[in-house]
């Protein structure tokens, strides 16, 4: 009974997750962008937190690293999770999911960056903004196959409203919403040698931490929805990972003083 409660539990967190998902990677309908319902604000606030951490401790997911650019108001380093797409040797960074991305922006303004995973060496890029139909044959060929997978290419299918096999036409439509950047990588002699690369000697226990305290909190939680706790068994639970969460948080931060 109780192992049936627990996989009816990370049923239910998985249905969540994916609604969020599908919810969040949607084209959005209005300029002012999507209009998420409190709930899947909370859920997508983790999830993002989540999976930021787990690049920043070297953890890979799919096609996704960590890019830094310069502000192009503030000239001050702007990290994000974005995609590294490959395909017959060339290299591109993709806005998949809206053209109006500040790391687009960014990226225009200054014509390269920082891709970097955890511990391994950071390395600087040059990028070249694609024009349409060089674009629009990039998204067909490199990001069509990934849109075939069942599960790997549910996201993308979320971002990118046209079918993987659609002609050619329907991709030059897409191009027009979702830049393509080539871009140029340069191996660096060290990690330390971009300035503006955040310190990682404690990403790793940090993403532990991190990732472990959400995660107990998300369970307790949808445990005690699930009445499969008492109250003082959810709610404990919830505390004690947030602490979890929040002891990783604070290395994080005084790592980063200790750092500069």
């Amino acid at each position: 009974m109780a192992l049936a409660l627990i996989g009816a539990g990370i049923l239910v967190a998985l249905a969540l997750v994916a609604w969020v998902l599908k919810t969040a990677h949607s084209r959005p309908s209005t300029a002012r962008g999507h209009a998420h319902n409190p709930l899947q604000r909370v859920v997508l606030r983790v999830l993002t937190r989540l999976i930021t951490t787990s690049l920043r401790a070297g953890i890979r997911f799919g096609p996704m690293t960590m890019l830094t650019l310069p502000g192009r108001k503030s000239g001050l380093p702007r990290t994000n999770p974005v995609d590294l797409w490959t395909g017959d040797g060339r290299s591109f960074l993709v806005a998949t999911h809206t053209e109006h991305a500040a790391w687009v922006h960014n990226l225009r303004a200054a014509g390269g960056g920082m891709l970097w995973l955890g511990r391994r060496p950071r390395r600087s890029f040059t990028a070249i903004e694609l024009p349409l139909h060089d674009a629009a044959a990039v998204l067909k060929s490199v990001l069509g196959p990934r849109m075939r997978k069942p599960v790997a290419g549910f996201v993308l299918r979320q971002t990118v409203a046209v079918p993987p096999d659609a002609p050619m036409s329907a991709f030059l439509e897409v191009a027009k919403t979702h830049p393509v950047f080539e871009v140029t990588l340069t191996p660096l002699s060290s990690p330390g040698a971009d300035p503006h690369a955040p310190a990682t000697r404690r990403r790793p226990i940090v993403g532990i931490l991190i990732a472990a305290g959400l995660l107990t909190a998300i369970m307790h939680g949808v445990f005690g929805l699930l009445d499969t706790l008492g109250p003082g068994q959810w709610i404990s639970g919830v505390v004690i990972g947030l602490l979890i969460a929040g002891i990783g948080n604070h290395i994080r931060i005084f790592g980063r003083l200790d750092a500069g």
